[in-house]
């Protein structure tokens, strides 16, 4: 200490000053070493006592946990919430929970400018920390927002208690499963796929009953039997080592009811629907991989409008029967590979066909699942999309026969024993169970029921089946498909007489109105391919001109260069004129000189003529007159040389070589 005070000293600073300044910095490291230890302490206590459980957006137990804790009133008692009138996601699947805020005078059913009231609900915050007592526990309860570069931003919700086993967070987790299931018990989730290669909730539809599907005898048995069987074997495809997948072809024409069957399966089965929209923007083999490889094992995977999917390559050859129609264009393309290529430009999609047949029987191809596709056109698909072990079961939709006409309408119009039967069943539904299976609070079931504005008369059964039989009658067999029938019962929903009286006439007006639009379309087509034929003429026309024009600047500049090389073509001229004066002639000579001509050719030092000087054909004066001199040198040393003798002439051509090239003289005539 002394040290230390005798090197501040000379700094100004007095002993009383550095006592106080130690002071300081003892009271200062002993706070913060107390606070480190507490903070440890803290820390291996939670470790140690506390136990947490986190649950993911991406998985079921979140949807359970948050359905348990919307009932929960601590929940919607929180210091810290949201206000909001939209469902709080995958858990919202009924219409009350504790956090709403009901208006006692106004009723659910009231419309206001043809819309139901609004319902606002109180959620708690993100990234706050709530607590709620759960059977003798305090639960710290905590919702917060993650971001993902992969699959985008999702929830996490963490869920902490101080207890020696996990115990109370199963139990916790049991009782929010069985209650969510039991609320789901009328509802049908539906999950589509996204860029990311991941699912999404798409929301929480009613079921459809069975009996609302109105298909020909025995198809409706047939497909449940064979569902049912299948979710039950999956130990009798293990030990035959067969993969435990199955795969259902609906195919007919549109509105016959095909997606509204598998609605109807799945509520039958109670299994949740994925749907894959396979010419989505982004779509490629990779991430259809990875959204097959996360399908649950126990689901319906729906493939909708198969064939519409791949027009751009619905096959792996271009021989194949899917193949669109193609049209060559000038520049020897094709309009359909003009129309994928800028297709998959737009959207980014590079799903191939094998991308999609490895991803539904691959090797990660995933199990147990329901594939149904639906196709309005099944001779554009593959043949390997569409052989056994991919779909396994094919159903063929038609328009509606007589027999599924009635049965339409018997839907539409129930009698009063079926309407009383089944109401009775729901009851009874309710006080065996004494839970809130529909939608609404017991609250809302106490009230007055209201009278339904959409109510038919209530008839007996023989006079709905008389209805039934006569407005079969009017219906023709196989010409009306479902829907149709269904939009026009929907427009007399509440009429059973007025529709059977008016479906004759309603008939006669679909008629018309189909070859109406039969018309319209054939006239369109005709204004197209005349469009496409006029389009190739014109460009033929203007090829034509092009090809024209063309030729014209050729003539042009082929004229231009004829002005400027009119000197070299007359002195060209004038060398052949010169050269047709050349005459050729035989010279007569004895056979004795000969061999004296050919001596005299060697060894004679005439000066001859160049490649250059003397071309081929003679061409000039000079060049004449030198090969005559040429001609009668050798012909006098031929006769100098050797003796006149009687001897038979022969004919030769006088000729001499020059270089590598042969040259006949000629002799030139007189005129030159």
């Amino acid at each position: 200490m002394d040290a230390v005070k005798s090197i501040l000293t000379p700094f100004g600073f007095t002993s009383n000053a550095i006592q106080d300044t130690l002071k300081l910095v003892v009271i200062g490291g002993t706070v913060e070493t107390v606070r480190r230890v507490s903070s440890s302490a803290w820390s291996n206590f939670v470790d140690s006592f506390f136990l947490t459980a986190h649950f993911s957006q991406e998985d079921y137990p979140y949807d359970w946990i948050m359905h348990w804790l919307a009932k929960q009133p601590a929940w919607s008692r929180s210091r810290e919430f949201e206000i909001t009138t939209r469902s709080g996601g995958r858990n919202a699947m009924q219409s009350n929970t504790t956090g709403d805020l009901e208006d006692e005078d106004s009723e659910d059913d009231e419309l206001v400018h043809g819309r139901r009231r609004r319902k606002v609900a109180l959620m708690p915050s993100v990234d706050t920390t709530h607590t709620i007592y759960y059977r003798g526990h305090w639960l710290r309860v905590t919702r917060s927002r993650r971001n993902d570069a992969w699959s985008g931003s999702y929830q996490e919700l963490t869920i902490s208690v101080v207890a020696r086993n996990n115990g109370i967070l199963k139990t916790l987790v049991l009782e929010a499963k069985k209650e969510y299931e039991r609320d789901a018990e009328h509802r049908v989730h539906i999950f589509m796929a996204d860029v990311y290669g991941s699912w999404r909730w798409n929301g929480a539809r009613q079921k459809r009953p069975m009996s609302s599907i109105v298909l020909e005898p025995g198809v409706k048995e047939m497909l449940i039997n064979d569902c049912k069987d299948f979710l039950r074997s999956e130990d009798w495809y293990a030990e035959r080592g067969i993969p435990f997948r199955r795969g259902y072809l609906l195919h007919g024409v549109p509105g016959s009811g095909k997606t509204s069957l598998i609605h109807s399966l799945a509520g039958e089965l109670g299994l949740d629907i994925y749907v894959v929209s396979l010419s989505s923007k982004g779509m490629s083999d990779n991430t259809l991989n990875s959204l097959m490889g996360r399908v649950p094992s126990r689901c319906i995977l729906l493939l909708e409008d198969l064939d519409a999917a791949f027009t751009r390559s619905v096959s792996r050859d271009s021989g194949s029967t899917g193949a669109p129609p193609t049209t060559t264009s000038a520049d020897g393309t094709t309009a359909s590979s003009k129309k994928a290529a800028t297709t998959e430009e737009s959207d980014g999609s590079t799903l191939s066909l094998s991308g999609l047949l490895n991803s539904l029987d691959g090797v990660a191809a995933a199990e147990g699942r329901l594939l149904f596709a639906t196709t309005n056109h099944i001779e554009r698909l593959d043949p390997a999309l569409s052989r056994p072990g991919r779909m396994d079961v094919w159903v063929n939709f038609s328009n509606a026969t007589k027999w599924q006409a009635e049965g339409i309408f018997k839907c539409f119009f129930p009698s009063a024993e079926s309407r009383a039967k089944r109401l009775a069943e729901m009851t009874s539904a309710l006080e065996a169970d004494g839970t809130n299976h529909l939608p609404g609070s017991p609250q809302q079931r106490s009230r007055k029921t209201k009278v339904s504005t959409h109510s038919a008369p209530l008839l007996s059964d023989a006079e709905i089946s008389e209805l039934a039989k006569q407005f079969a009658d009017a219906i023709p067999d196989g010409e009306m498909s479902v829907a149709s029938l269904q939009g026009y019962l929907l427009k007399n929903k509440t009429r059973p007489h007025e529709s059977v009286a008016e479906a004759a006439a309603w008939v006669i007006k679909e008629r018309e109105t189909k070859a109406k639009l039969k018309k319209e379309k054939e006239e369109k087509e005709k204004k197209e391919e005349e469009a496409d034929a006029k389009e190739k003429e014109e460009k033929k026309q203007a090829r034509k001109e092009k090809r024209k024009a063309e030729k014209e600047a050729a003539k042009k500049a082929a004229e231009s260069s004829d002005g400027s090389s009119s000197d070299s073509e007359d002195e060209t001229k004038k060398s052949e004129k010169k050269s047709k004066s050349v005459k050729w002639e035989k010279v007569e000579m004895p056979a004795e000189t000969i061999p004296a001509l050919v001596t005299a050719m060697i060894l004679t030092p005439i000066a001859t003529p160049t490649l250059e000087s003397a071309p081929l054909t003679p061409s000039s004066e000079s060049s004449s007159e030198s090969d005559a001199a040429f001609v009668d040198a050798l012909v006098d040393a031929a006769t100098t040389t050797a003796p006149a003798a009687e001897a038979p002439t022969v004919s030769a051509l006088a000729a001499s070589t020059v270089g590598t090239a042969e040259i006949t003289t000629p002799a030139v005539a007189a005129a030159a």
